[in-house]
């Protein structure tokens, strides 16, 4: 919001921008001083729709302010009789939605004053000149902005939203034939003009004439800006290939695989406010979910919609959802402690037998062997928890058992547990009623608290008790007591019916591995797994203890959601975003799409930065263009790189093997070339970092990453970096549960810089010891990439057979 001092200042401007217009009228001017021109009439317009929405903004305001004041004076309370309590409710309720409207009508004037100031800083970015094809009418001139800008008149156009139709005329065509698609068809048309603007606090710093979707001088401009700890909504810089993600609308599976620092991400988010502008009368925030990688990511990226004038979607990662469908009952390993420990058994029997366990689970293979199984389960097989109280068999496993397959098998698994869960609940009531007059309910009933005698009165009193029949009344609150009582032993048993838990999935799923016969009839091939004892002992020992290694937790919560029957919920989603998707294994994929059956996919990632062993053996992409019809997936690449400059894309694809690298293409912008320093031990590798920061935060860089390998070696770093740096350079250690990238000196292991970017990267010892195996490769490679402006590669000893033997060497 803006000060009432800052609107002042607007309104000031305002009359100057009045005597600006007049006194350039009186002049014939050039290409620039027409626009400049323009630009004041734009931002008289804006100004004085300001001001307008400011002073609306303060009655509402008032509004507020006024009724929450007031509340209390404007209700009539009585509670003397029910009439009086139900009319005392009514007035309470008028009086919360009257408050209601208002907070509604000043949010909605918040954000429309929030946008005008926006506007007011930079109205627009582009202009075109389109003549429609078969219209007389004279060429019109169309300016784009990141929000529409209409005249009072409600007919002028001064400025178009960016997702408009007509708007992706200038991301898709140079000056020439030119077509744009509406919903009823395409215009035809000519293109006579594409012109760019760079336009802050109300001034045209820049204007391009250009042939090209973005001029280089725009885009140089843009990517030379330092790094924020937070990602920046860029629709000027949109390129020709990433505005055909954006508004795709045809396929139902878009997979783009792009090159470190092509703006996948940044496309996939402006793809989600393009949606909600295209479809606003049937799409919703609340209807589209993204997966990002990490926490850290999610707060990276959580300020972009906004800045496009549109609430952002659901949000969550993987981890998430296991933890949110499993993690109530056991404790489930993360996908980076999992990296973590097969990284520390690497070489080992056990580790190399755990590898091959991660690599199967995740398998397509495994996959359709489990959805094979699922369907043998419909006709028997499915484990039943049986329902106990102290001892006492209330329901047995066989009577639910005998419940869940008497109900015919076409209705699916979702109405059987359903139905089941409903007559377990009806059971349980059945038998409190059994046990009023049992010993221990007597017992336990005469130990009640003052608070519960007091309940048991209330109710009585509701049913119209204590007026004639004393004695009976005095009876009823005993009865009353005694159920409550009953009541509040079996609640858990009651919770645990109401969330599915009578059904045992840890057991359905561990029977797959002990019954090999079953095992080799699901399987697409009847073959088992080389290592299939090995498997059955390591669930039975994680099982045993609670716990649910990486690899298990999506099978296992697959079988879960299937036999309960997937929420309904989930039929809302209409889109589903997934960053990083190279980091999925086949069997996610799989199950993602199983999990969100009506939505349309876009998945986006980078083959190059597949680093998790469960999607090494993907191909690239998990099996994600397999999960739809041919006719409705859609692959896209983006290979230009604009993330880093030109020395350091040059450098990092060294990295890679030649195939990998063919495709990566950098962005024309210089800067200097990345340095490798050898160290002799941890102490020289820490001092050099430290000579790297301190020489980079001198420079002005306002965010720096040094990335670690591991979440161990990370805390060291962070240890060693905030004993030798001086207090003024804070240093911050970001872990799996971080929601937010701090400013300055950030360090963290390699699997969290995922998607994130810095002005500068230090890694930190990228030694032959610490990154010299093949699969080491791409996450060097991941590392490296994180880099805008410079790269500083730190090696104790023999650095990595990866790191390119060229460029700069210090020792």
């Amino acid at each position: 919001m803006k000060s009432a001092s800052e609107h002042d200042k607007i309104q000031d401007y305002g009359d100057w921008l009045s005597g600006e217009w007049e006194a350039m009228s009186n002049e014939a001017l050039t290409p620039r001083e027409e626009e400049e021109e323009r630009l004041l009439t734009v931002l008289e317009q804006v100004g004085r729709r300001m001001r307008k929405e400011s002073a609306l903004l303060g009655d509402r305001r008032g509004d507020v302010v006024g009724i929450r004041q007031e509340f209390w004076d404007d209700v009539r309370v009585n509670f003397s009789d029910s009439t009086e309590v139900g009319e005392t409710w009514s007035s309470i309720m008028q009086q919360k939605e009257l408050l209601l409207e208002r907070e509604r009508s000043h949010r909605i004037a918040t954000e429309v004053v929030d946008r005008l100031t926006k506007q007011f800083d930079s109205p627009y970015f582009a202009r075109i000149d389109f003549r429609e094809k078969g219209i007389g009418d004279p060429t019109e001139a169309i300016y784009i902005g990141r929000a529409s800008l209409v005249g009072e008149d409600g007919e002028t156009f001064y400025v178009y939203d960016w997702r408009a139709p007509v708007s992706s005329l200038f991301y898709d065509h140079e000056p020439g034939s030119a077509t744009y698609r509406v919903p009823d068809g395409w215009i035809e048309g000519e293109l006579t003009l594409k012109r760019q603007f760079v336009i802050r606090g109300g001034q045209m710093k820049f204007m391009f004439d250009t042939s090209e979707t973005v001029g280089d001088e725009i885009l140089q401009a843009v990517l030379s800006e330092g790094s924020d700890t937070a990602m920046k909504s860029i629709v000027a810089t949109i390129q020709k290939e990433q505005n055909v993600i954006i508004r795709d609308e045809k396929h139902k599976m878009l997979v783009v695989q792009g090159a470190a620092g092509s703006g996948k991400t940044s496309a996939a988010l402006q793809r989600i406010a393009y949606l909600l502008y295209r479809f606003r009368e049937t799409l919703g925030p609340n209807q589209i979910i993204l997966f990002s990688p990490n926490p850290v990511f999610k707060g990276y990226i959580s300020r972009v919609l906004p800045d496009l004038g549109e609430a952002n979607m659901r949000q969550m990662t993987f981890r998430e959802l296991i933890e949110a469908r499993l993690g109530r009952r056991f404790e489930v390993e993360d996908l980076f402690a999992q990296t973590e420990a097969l990284s520390e058994e690497g070489g080992q029997n056990a580790g190399e037998t755990r590898e091959r366990a991660v690599r199967y689970k995740g398998s397509e293979h495994f996959f359709a062997t489990v959805e094979n199984y699922l369907k043998k389960l419909e006709n028997s097989g499915v484990r039943f928890r049986p329902l106990r109280f102290r001892g006492i068999s209330i329901v047995t496993e066989e009577e639910i058992a005998e419940k869940f397959y008497a109900i015919q098998a076409s209705d699916g698994f979702g109405t059987r547990s359903a139905n089941v869960r409903r007559w377990l609940l009806e059971k349980l009531n059945d038998w409190v009623e059994s046990q009023l007059d049992a010993k221990w309910v007597e017992e336990a009933a005469e130990l009640v608290e003052i608070e519960d005698i007091q309940r048991a009165y209330v109710d009585v009193r509701r049913k119209g008790g204590f007026h004639d029949e004393v004695f009976d009344d005095e009876e009823q609150m005993t009865i009353r007591l005694r159920r409550r009582v009953a009541e509040d032993c079996i609640a858990p048993l009651v919770k645990a019916v109401r969330s599915y838990r009578f059904i045992d999935a840890p057991e359905v799923y561990r029977d797959l591995f002990e019954n090999r016969g079953v095992f080799m009839a699901c399987a697409p091939d009847g073959k088992l797994p080389p290592n299939i004892e090995w498997m059955l002992q390591r669930i039975d020992d994680s099982f045993g203890r609670k716990m649910i290694d990486h690899e298990d937790a999506t099978p296992l919560m697959y079988i879960s959601e299937a036999l309960e029957g997937f929420r309904k919920v989930e039929d809302e989603i209409q889109h589903v975003f997934v960053d990083e998707a190279q980091d999925y294994s086949p069997f996610q994929a799989a199950y993602l799409r199983r999990r969100y059956l009506r939505a349309r996919f876009t998945v986006l990632g980078d083959f190059n930065q597949a680093i998790y062993l469960q999607s090494q053996d993907s191909g690239g992409f998990g099996g994600w263009t397999r999960l739809m019809a041919p006719e409705t997936t859609s692959v896209l690449k983006l290979t230009t790189s604009y993330r880093s400059t030109e020395q350091i894309v040059a450098y990092t694809k060294k990295i890679l093997s030649q195939e990998d690298a063919a495709s990566i293409t950098p962005f024309h912008r210089s800067g200097e070339v990345p340095r490798l320093t050898v160290c002799s031990d941890g102490g020289s590798l820490g001092e050099s970092v430290v000579a790297g920061i301190s020489e980079l935060s001198a420079r002005g860089y306002g965010t720096i990453g040094i990335i670690a390998k591991t979440a161990r070696e990370s805390g060291d770093a962070a240890a060693v970096l905030k004993e030798l740096l001086p207090d003024e350079i804070p240093v911050s250690l970001v872990t799996g549960g971080a929601a937010q990238l701090p400013k300055g000196v950030s360090v963290l292991p390699s699997y969290l810089a995922k998607g994130i970017e810095f002005d500068a990267v230090l890694v930190w010892d990228a030694s032959a010891s610490q990154y010299g195996q093949e699969k080491d490769r791409k996450l060097l490679y991941t590392v490296c990439t994180r880099a805008l402006h410079v790269l500083r590669v730190f090696a104790i000893g023999e650095p990595s057979p990866w790191l390119p033997t060229g460029g700069a060497i210090d020792g």
